[in-house]
């Protein structure tokens, strides 16, 4: 049996380097957002194109060093869950399209840069207390997530807010802030998918917590929603009605009941006209962006693209064309995860990424059923991986989500990972619990039997 080396305390000696490599190498995936291999295409000439082409090899790096240096760190490489294997299944099948169908590096680096993150998820997990890992890591993630989103705002600051006929908005400005040859920061719908993890977060504290502490969490978790609301992101507002809602159905007792009586209400109240009609038209324009209904039946064009990428995928249902197959063939965003799947990886790679969002949902299921969370923060911390895992569930159908490498996989895939560990390690354990109860039982039914 592996066993790490240990020091006089009793302690291996890469404790306390341990919180350093998994803070570098998801830095390192992180540093590549909004970067791409266009910064490599000719050698650096001054320090921001070395900046530049270093974040850009940061989703590499976790896939090359490790194999190197883990066995200097005394770890073993683990096995990955089904749910995450089904996702790497997933990017082997686009890197082998992007090479049968002829493309170069810069539709390689995608898949490389999306097999990288479980190579970072490799890192961050080891073969020592698997589980205990998979939540500080996702703990460490979500941290990253919500400083980057803080310093987003902070750089967006003169131009984040502007007075439009709807009254205060963010929508559609926040792109306006060009950090210049550092490439321009995230669009107003894509800081509201930073701003979902500190609103779920922060609710599923606040409702848990305890003490003074509940309201810095509830604090957090609304300034959060308000800019959601603020960034007018149609598909963020949904997605957080869906996150939020799920996280108040599964806590459960009064919460629930709070929940549902507070959704009652307003349904009464609505039925019986006493919101003030401006008012409500009021929230029904801002939240649509006032766009009209047959611009929202065809969700704002998508329909159109959705048609034109299906007979792409026609073309070649079971090989693909590989990475960014959306952009090369059709010049468009897919604005769907399933159908850049299909385009990049076919129809099998399609089953294999859907495999793992449905897959993801069982074992969640499971783990709530099966009462995997054994205390208070172990229930809290899953509670909250479903209320960020349903926000980008429903960001699958405007968005390309987790089908390639970005923010989404960087959130989700730790997820995934995190649900499979947890059925990896509280799996067997349950079933013994359960084997030994239906023996318990067939003695008792003996017992009264005889």
């Amino acid at each position: 049996m592996f066993r790490p080396h240990q020091s006089a305390d009793g302690v291996p000696p890469v404790f306390g380097a341990r919180w350093f490599w998994l803070l570098l190498v998801w830095l390192s995936c992180w540093a590549g957002i909004n970067g791409g291999p266009w910064y490599l295409k000719e050698a650096p000439q001054d320090f921001v194109d070395w900046v530049n082409a270093l974040r850009t090899l940061g989703p590499l790096l976790p896939l090359v060093l490790w194999p190197l240096l883990s066995p200097l760190l005394r770890q073993r490489h683990r096995v990955p869950t089904l749910a995450e294997g089904l996702w790497i299944g997933y990017a082997l099948l686009a890197l082998l399209a992007a090479l049968l169908t002829g493309t170069d590096f810069p539709v390689w680096y995608w898949a490389f840069a999306y097999l990288g993150v479980f190579a970072a998820i490799d890192w961050s997990f080891g073969t020592v207390d698997p589980l205990p890992r998979a939540m500080a890591t996702n703990r460490l993630i979500w941290l990253l997530t919500t400083l980057l989103f803080i310093g987003m705002l902070f750089i967006a600051r003169d131009v984040l807010l502007v007075k439009s006929e709807l009254g205060m908005t963010a929508h559609g400005l926040v792109h306006r802030t060009d950090l210049g040859r550092f490439g321009a920061i995230s669009r107003s719908t894509g800081m509201a998918r930073l701003a979902m993890i500190p609103a779920v977060v922060g609710l599923v504290m606040a409702l848990g917590g305890h003490g003074f502490r509940r309201l810095i969490w509830a604090a957090l978790s609304l300034a959060a929603l308000v800019a959601i609301w603020l960034f007018q992101a149609r598909q963020g507002i949904v997605g957080a009605a869906f996150a939020l809602g799920l996280v108040v159905w599964l806590f459960g007792g009064r919460i629930r009941y709070v929940g549902i009586g507070t959704m009652l209400l307003a349904g009464l109240a609505l039925l019986e006209g006493l919101f003030p009609e401006d008012w409500l038209r009021y929230l029904i324009d801002f939240a649509t962006r006032g766009d009209a209904l047959s611009k929202l039946q065809s969700m704002t064009g998508r329909d159109l693209i959705w048609r034109l990428g299906w007979r792409v995928v026609e073309a070649a249902p079971w090989l693909g064309s590989g990475p960014e197959a959306d952009r090369r063939l059709i010049g468009l965003n897919a604005q769907n995860g399933l159908l850049y799947a299909a385009l990049a990886a076919g129809y099998p790679g399609a089953a294999l990424y859907l495999g793992g969002l449905v897959w993801g949902w069982v074992l969640f299921a499971r783990a709530v059923l099966r009462g995997y969370a054994r205390d208070h923060a172990q229930w809290l911390f899953l509670l909250q991986v479903g209320g960020i895992m349903a926000y980008l569930t429903i960001r699958n159908i405007p968005e390309n989500t987790a089908a390639l490498y970005s923010v989404d996989l960087l959130l989700h895939a730790p997820l995934l990972a995190y649900l499979g560990t947890l059925e990896r390690v509280r799996g067997p354990e349950w079933q013994r619990a359960r084997l030994a109860q239906s023996v318990a039982d067939l003695g008792r039914r003996g017992r009264l039997g005889a």
